[in-house]
């Protein structure tokens, strides 16, 4: 039996080689076959059945780990759910807010390797390697998924300047990292809410982490450099000491050109602190578009340590430039090359 680990919460690996691992184990079928089985959701603490939880199925491609959003079916009172389960590399999210969000793959027979195995488990547990066979279960099976309760913690983050002074009003933002389209979605996906707090007058702000889940606190200030600091474990994090380095910034213009040709690119889109995973652009980030020169507006760009301008354009493939900022030229403009799609 093809078996593997993979609850959300647990990925330590990158995206792409999460994805890779998990189409290695989900080995394809001839064909697609269906027949009908029970989910039925458990709390992994008290036992008991886990009502209103989201049941997304969902085939798995290249870079397709995550179900689509839009309404699915949920667990009654009992917990229980009537699908219909599919065998061709499918996965199921099981998604309810309380709870670490878990992924079951359904793991079709490798063809000509193993013997064919008679559908004879009536009730299956997949907890916790969160894998079953296709081919062993009956139809009308019951599959029992055990779900783990959010602890919640708070995290006490303190802010500095280089010499030790306190920051009032810096943003502090604490998500759980699921590679969230936008803000304002994460109930969908079965994560906690973005919580965004500012210090107070001695440094201070107070977040909930959520224990069991990947958690990632940005600290972020207008004319500093932010941090981001991720854990799991809160262990040493119940008290986060951070210093903010003031940044020098100076004026530049970004020209967008054919990578072939040299031909500017008008309307380019190009971002310095792009937004993702649902967390707003960086204070000191911004996004212009080009002019039929090619040409971005003068704008201001920060001593970063990780210096990285982004610049697309609808006909070609988007180019992500490290710009070292020592030798970012005020009287010349910074150019970046796009090649055509």
């Amino acid at each position: 039996m093809i078996s593997i680990l993979n609850h959300w919460s647990c990925r330590r690996t990158s995206p792409i080689l999460a994805e890779i691992c998990i189409l290695f184990a989900l080995v394809l079928a001839s064909g697609c076959v269906s027949k009908p089985i029970q989910i039925r959701t458990l709390d992994t603490v008290t036992g008991a059945p886990v009502a209103d939880v989201d049941i997304r199925q969902h085939g798995v491609r290249w870079f397709s780990f995550f179900p689509k959003k839009g309404k699915a079916p949920k667990t009654n009172a009992d917990g229980q759910l009537d699908l219909v389960l599919n065998s061709h590399a499918t996965c199921l999210a099981v998604l309810r807010s309380g709870y670490v969000p878990t992924q079951v793959s359904i793991v079709p027979e490798p063809e000509g390797r193993l013997p064919k195995l008679k559908p004879t488990l009536l009730v299956a547990d997949i907890s916790p390697i969160n894998c079953v066979e296709f081919e062993s279960l009956a139809d009308l099976a019951v599959v029992e998924v055990r779900l783990t309760p959010i602890i919640q913690e708070k995290v006490r983050v303190s802010v500095r300047d280089e010499q030790g002074v306190p920051l009032a009003n810096v943003d502090v933002i604490l998500e759980t990292g699921l590679f969230l389209p936008k803000d304002g979605v994460e109930a969908e996906w079965g994560r906690p809410p973005i919580e965004r707090v500012v210090t107070d007058a001695s440094g201070v702000a107070v977040v909930t982490a959520h224990i069991g889940l990947r958690n990632y606190i940005y600290v972020r200030m207008l004319g500093r450099e932010s941090q981001r600091i991720a854990f799991e474990r809160l262990a040493d994090r119940k008290n986060i000491d951070i210093t903010l380095r003031s940044i020098a910034s100076k004026p530049a213009v970004i020209r967008v050109i054919d990578g072939k040709s040299g031909a500017p690119i008008a309307g380019a889109d190009v971002e310095l602190g792009k937004q993702f995973d649902g967390i707003a652009r960086d204070p000191n980030g911004w996004t212009v578009k080009t002019d039929v020169n090619g040409c971005t507006p003068q704008v201001p760009i920060p001593d970063f340590s990780e210096l990285i301008v982004t610049a697309s354009s609808e006909k070609y493939l988007m180019r992500r430039r490290v710009l070292i900022w020592e030798a970012v030229d005020t009287k010349k403009p910074v150019e970046i090359e796009l090649d055509r799609k």
